[in-house]
């Protein structure tokens, strides 16, 4: 029995062979069909796994040779750290203390082991001082880092010279981006016109840190030291008693050798929720595309099958049983499959191994070497296995029942549509949500998968009957859209396929144009809006620590720059307000200093459950946050702060609150009005009294010269103002606008370190001004007291939109390309019909209109079924992003219901009008005239 088993694969795997290089353009459909999903998780998987670095080989690639990078979190003040795998710590320092000095580097190395050495060192190349230097274009920027180069501990870090050799006395080395930045080489000077190290310096040298490949910086000793810490080269492995030791001086370690140090405290168990989250979404993508790919060639198999019901009644009719028939369609299957799988791993891992070097510029950093992520390419041929069996098994099944006497006289009959197929689809759609629902209560990524599953083979199912019921609306109809109604209706076994491809393509590009959208919209709501889109300002900012800098002679000389690109250029100074250095009044004296903040407070009434609320661990956190989710009063997020007031604007001159607040009309003049009688503006709705005031508080806190608070508790001043509310998000971080009558009952002064004007010009401003102003103002002035900087508010994030448009419109390519594919093939299969339309004397363009409205048919329906399936899809993901996101307060912002309306015109609407418009213009217009015999 099992020798006929296998002989009977054998066979069919002959057959399908065959069949295959007999209609090679039908296999290469098929095939491509098969393996375009699979060919983006290939190079996906290449590009990921070969761009990504673990954390050995990060800190091999930023500390080299070296054991250990060292930094302060505050100068002496011990902490606990709980995270050592990379660079960005995470601790605590409950016990806080400032100790009011430095550590030295003698106390660090006796921490460590002996004959330790240690060289200052800044892993990451933009954070150095910025230096504003020559360029082929005008001027530009470079960081500057002091290093002495002589040191080896810096080439065993990984500094590597691509040319040339360490910088001597005077010279500098720079690196590759910045050699290209500004046109120089060995032996050309750097000439830096202010900031560090000003003057012209020999280039001795192009270097390279592996770690960052596009940072532009200069290194020599004619700068000075910008380091936040220390690389570390000691003659033993690190152990974790020495490293606990450098956390009781106040500084984190990153070290080789620590690496597998697990995460401790409630990071740890926030780690553990992050790890499910991405568990969960990586699983429902995988589930999503797996989808795709079986309703995009699931078509192929089936109009395949349908053209070959002669072949199979031939077969049938010799003797073939049912399950023999079956096997043979499955065979083309798994023969494609396996033929997509391997096509796409080839060309995915040659494509990146091509694409490395621009992958390694992308990504900023060398990459460990070409890496292909083989675990998942394996399971890439067992996904494409299963797909292409998933895909043929509708097909197979088809094939199977044909009526052996009705296909060999050329008469095969359709069969009649059952409404228990409506209800079976129905019901799937139905059970795909109640499991969304219950996977999302249980966390259960089975369920959440599911759903996904039922929704989308649910719709299917009901597409039939969906066909049947819209061919009965053609009777009001011309003939042309009333013959392919009628015959989508008619003819459901090829129609319904072809919709179902559209709707695998729709669905994964809505669910994913919806999770880019909804981010996008996370991340506005999470910016600090302080000026209105599009303003225009100047910042000087005081280079040092004078007291009196000339800010109207570095306007003067910012004037001429901005007048050189702009017209009809005005400043409109603005005013900024923070607290003097003897806020205290009497309450200070000599021999002690003062802290003093000012705070927006609220009525009790309106005081947020989650601050009063006693968390002494995790699960009386999340029961506080919980809790606040239900409170009115609880509506803090990210965006927000709660601290002193510091650096708020102040004005009363209608220019100047109007660009603060977008108001305008009676609005702007009720806030003007309220601001003359010395009030304030404020975002924050629940701080308003029922007398339109709110109550602003100080709090003093002294401390000795010791650093010690004098006092246990501050000493606190209420101030109460006349308030108006705007609309939140306004105002930036301290959500508050000060009148100058109020600014002086609070006793704050202007700000000494900054001046900031607001910019007006007369004309509109040219596509790259503001980004050439902002290179021109990159740069001191008045002597070097002042700094000078250009900017304009920009809140939109034109990236977004594009890249959901690019991705948007590839799955409509692809959406096409399906729905050209099965009309094709459709059309193909009614040649005998359209002969008899010409028997009969049909107009040759009957054809044509013919086409298109069929091919309207099948993206309309594969456009709006694919639509709701991308919407249950995103619904499932959405619930696994905010998962690791609702457990914190203030809010973060949640992935919420923003719709991708210009993704929506292009499925729902652009790609019917061009489907239909590639029908009219590749389809012929004579109609055939060949004889029909039966």
């Amino acid at each position: 029995m099992g020798n006929v088993t296998i002989a009977g694969q054998r066979l069919a795997f002959r057959i399908a062979r065959r069949e295959a290089l007999r209609y090679k353009g039908r296999s290469a459909l098929s095939i491509t069909l098969l393996g375009l999903p699979l060919l983006a998780v290939a190079i996906g998987a290449s590009v990921y796994d070969t761009a990504m670095l673990s954390d050995e080989e990060t800190a091999a690639q930023v500390l080299g040779e070296n054991e250990a990078y060292i930094e302060f979190a505050v100068p002496g003040a011990p902490l606990v750290q709980h995270s050592w795998n990379n660079r960005w710590s995470m601790y605590d320092m409950d016990d806080y203390e400032d100790p009011g000095r430095g550590v030295t580097d003698t106390e660090i190395l006796n921490a460590l082991p002996v004959g330790s050495w240690i060289a200052p060192y800044t892993p990451d190349a933009n954070s150095g001082e910025t230096a504003q230097v020559e360029t082929p274009d005008g001027l530009g920027q470079v960081f500057t880092f002091g290093y002495s180069l002589g040191d080896g501990l810096y080439e065993a870090a990984g500094l590597e010279y691509l040319d040339g050799s360490a910088p001597g006395r005077g010279e500098v080395v720079i690196s590759g981006a910045a050699a290209d930045y500004l046109g120089l080489g060995v032996g050309d000077d750097l000439a830096v016109e202010s900031g560090p190290g000003k003057g012209e310096h020999e280039v001795s040298g192009i270097v390279e840190l592996p770690w960052d490949l596009n940072g532009r910086y200069a290194i020599g000793g004619v700068f000075p030291i910008q380091a936040s810490g220390w690389l570390v080269d000691t003659p033993e492995p690190l152990t974790k008693e020495q490293a606990v030791a450098l956390n009781g001086l106040g500084m984190t370690v990153w070290a080789q050798s620590l690496l597998d140090e697990p995460t401790t405290g409630a990071y740890g168990d926030q780690q553990l929720m992050m790890d499910e989250a991405e568990l969960m979404i990586y699983g429902l993508i995988v589930v999503a595309v797996v989808m795709e790919v079986v309703l995009l060639a699931g078509p192929a198999f089936a109009i395949s099958a349908r053209r070959r019901t002669r072949e199979f009644a031939l077969m049938s009719a010799n003797g073939a049983t049912p399950g023999q028939i079956r096997n043979t369609v499955l065979a083309g299957g798994v023969l494609f499959g396996l033929l997509a799988a391997f096509a796409a791993i080839v060309i995915g891992i040659g494509l990146v191994a091509a694409g490395m070097p621009w992958l390694e510029q992308l990504i900023g950093h060398r990459s460990a070497g070409l890496r292909v992520m083989p675990a998942l390419q394996a399971v890439l041929v067992g996904v494409a296995l299963a797909t292409g069996l998933l895909s043929a098994l509708a097909a197979a099944i088809s094939a199977s029942r044909i009526n052996v006497v009705a296909a060999l006289t050329g008469r095969a009959g359709r069969r009649k549509g059952s409404k228990r197929w409506m209800f079976t689809g129905v019901g799937m759609v139905a059970a795909g949500i109640a499991a969304g629902l219950g996977g999302v209560a249980i966390w259960s990524l089975p369920l959440m998968a599911a759903a996904i599953i039922l929704a989308q083979l649910g719709l299917v199912v009901c597409t039939p009957a969906l066909l049947s019921f819209t061919a009965r609306l053609g009777r009001w109809l011309p003939l042309a859209p009333r013959m392919a109604l009628r015959e989508a209706g008619r003819n459901r076994g090829s129609a319904a396929p072809a919709i179902a491809a559209v709707l695998g393509v729709v669905a994964g590009g809505m669910a994913f144009s919806m999770i880019v959208t909804a981010d996008s919209v996370r991340n506005e709501q999470s910016q600090e809006r302080i000026l209105t889109q599009g303003a225009m300002t100047l910042t000087l900012f005081n280079n040092g620590d004078a007291a009196e800098v000339d800010w109207e002679g570095a306007r003067a000389e910012a004037e001429p720059i901005l007048e050189s690109r702009l017209d009809e250029v005005e400043l409109t100074p603005v005013t900024t307000f923070s607290p003097a250095e003897d806020c205290a009044g009497e309450l200070a004296s000599a021999d002690m200093w003062a802290d003093c903040a000012w705070t927006i407070t609220r009525p009790d009434e309106h005081v947020c459950s989650y601050w009063t609320a006693d968390k002494p661990d995790e699960e009386a956190d999340r029961a506080a946050v919980e809790a606040a989710r239900e409170d009115p009063n609880c509506d803090e997020t990210g965006a927000d702060y709660w601290g002193a007031v510091y650096d708020v604007p102040g004005s009363t001159d209608p220019a100047i609150v109007a660009a603060y607040t977008e108001l305008e009309g009676e609005e702007l003049d009720r806030a003007v009005e309220v601001l003359e009688a010395g009030g304030v503006l404020v975002s924050d709705r629940l701080a308003l009294t029922g007398d339109d005031t709110v109550v602003l508080q100080k709090a003093v806190t002294l401390y000795d010269v010791d650093g010690e608070p004098v006092d246990d508790e501050p000493a606190i001043t209420e101030l109460e103002v006349p308030a108006m509310v705007v609309d939140r998000g306004q105002l930036g971080y301290n959500r508050l606008f000060l009148s100058p009558g109020a600014a002086a009952a609070m006793e704050l002064e202007s700000a000494v370190w900054q001046q900031v004007y607001l910019v007006d010009t007369a004309g509109e401003m040219e596509p790259g001004t503001a980004e050439a102003l902002a290179e021109d103002f990159s740069q001191e002035l008045a002597d070097g007291q002042v700094w000078a900087n250009f900017t304009v508010t920009d809140y939109t994030d034109p990236f977004t939109f594009y890249f959901t448009i690019a991705v948007t419109g590839l799955c409509a390519l692809v959406a096409l390309g399906a729905t050209a594919v099965s009309t094709g093939l459709i059309i193909a299969e009614q040649r005998r019909d359209m002969a008899t339309l010409g028997a009969v004397g049909a107009a040759p363009g009957l054809r044509k209109r013919f086409a298109m409205w069929q091919t309207v048919v099948i993206a309309v329906f594969g456009a709006g079924l694919g639509t709701a399936a991308g919407v249950v899809g995103y619904a499932l993901i959405r619930e696994a992003l905010n998962r690791p996101l609702q457990w914190t307060y203030p809010f973060d912002a949640m992935y919420g219901w923003e719709l991708p309306w210009a993704s929506f015109a292009i499925m729902l609407l652009a790609v019917p009008l061009i489907a239909a418009a590639g029908a009219v213009v590749f389809t012929k217009a004579t109609l055939p005239s060949e004889r029909r015999i039966t």
